[in-house]
């Protein structure tokens, strides 16, 4: 068994094809968690999960939403209803199978960039913003026992500094970092704060140019603690090599897993059965259910 802790299975992209995907998902023993990104895409989600047995849901509030009316084609309405922190919290009820709060977290990534704020927000405002409402989904996190799935995208230091905070307030929090593609340097430091670190599709592309050999991703996955090692594939966007370019898909995470066990010299069952048992603990789920 795999387990896909990051796809954004329910989003409009499979209407055409879910039930080949779900069979695929079949084929290769994979489980998955499918993320919400706004109210409207969270409330979906948990639908979703609570139609397919092989999928868990995640809910939560982007930080690319808090600061942006920018909105993916797969979803439509999300600048429509605004973040609400308590309404967020009745769909996170909603289902036992619920599993996070996420994706949350901070995203600079497109503030220098021409008509990418909310209007009246400055780049100093919205940075404040986005934090806000990360430490009210965090403490959400907390009340419910659910786990934390952190974005962070060019805001790696101030992250770093926001999951300290938690940790003095909230030892036992169970915080993933999805997506991770930072230095060593910042690996170590989430880890050192107890954090997961999801890796997905990019560990199977060339590192970019100019990269120090032990910042690249594929030397982070062999050198982090394997009990701290999380597969995700993020899809449908960033599938990885030999599948790049094509829409991704939760099966996909198979080769995430095949490269990690050659890089670090392991078998392929022996990758799958370690990062399924440190998915169920990071996630206090079985996914055998």
């Amino acid at each position: 068994m795999l387990v896909d802790t990051h796809s954004h299975l329910h989003f409009k992209k499979y209407d055409e094809d879910r039930e080949a995907v779900h069979a695929r998902m079949a084929e290769f023993g994979v489980k998955t968690i499918t993320i919400g990104t706004a109210m409207n895409t969270s409330r979906d989600g948990v639908t979703y999960a609570d139609q397919h047995p092989d999928t868990w849901a995640a809910v939560g509030y982007h930080p690319d939403h808090v600061t942006s009316d920018f909105e993916d084609e797969d979803e439509v309405g999300a600048s429509k209803e605004t973040y609400d922190i308590a309404e967020l919290e009745k769909i996170a009820k909603s289902s036992k199978r619920v599993l996070a709060i996420g994706e949350v977290g901070l995203d600079y990534h497109y503030f220098s960039q021409e008509g990418s704020m909310k209007p009246g927000l400055t780049i100093e405002k919205a940075k404040q913003e986005q934090l806000r409402v990360l430490y009210e989904q965090t403490f959400l996190a907390t009340k419910l026992d659910k786990t934390l799935i952190v974005h962070s995208r060019d805001a790696a230091d101030d992250m770093l500094r926001a999951i300290s905070d938690f940790r003095r307030e909230h030892i036992d929090l169970r915080i993933v970092i999805h997506g991770f593609s930072e230095t060593w340097k910042v690996a170590q430091a989430y880890l050192d704060l107890g954090c997961y670190l999801g890796i997905g599709g990019i560990v199977t592309f060339k590192p970019r140019k100019g990269t120090a050999p032990e910042d690249t991703l594929e030397e982070i996955t062999k050198k982090m603690p394997i009990n701290r090692l999380l597969l995700e594939t993020d899809a449908p966007w960033l599938a990885p090599v030999p599948v790049r370019g094509t829409r991704n898909e939760p099966a996909y995470v198979r080769h995430v897993a095949e490269h990690i066990a050659k890089a670090r010299g392991m078998g392929y069952e022996e990758i799958c059965e370690i990062t399924t048992e440190n998915a169920e603990r990071a996630f206090d789920c079985d996914f055998g259910v």
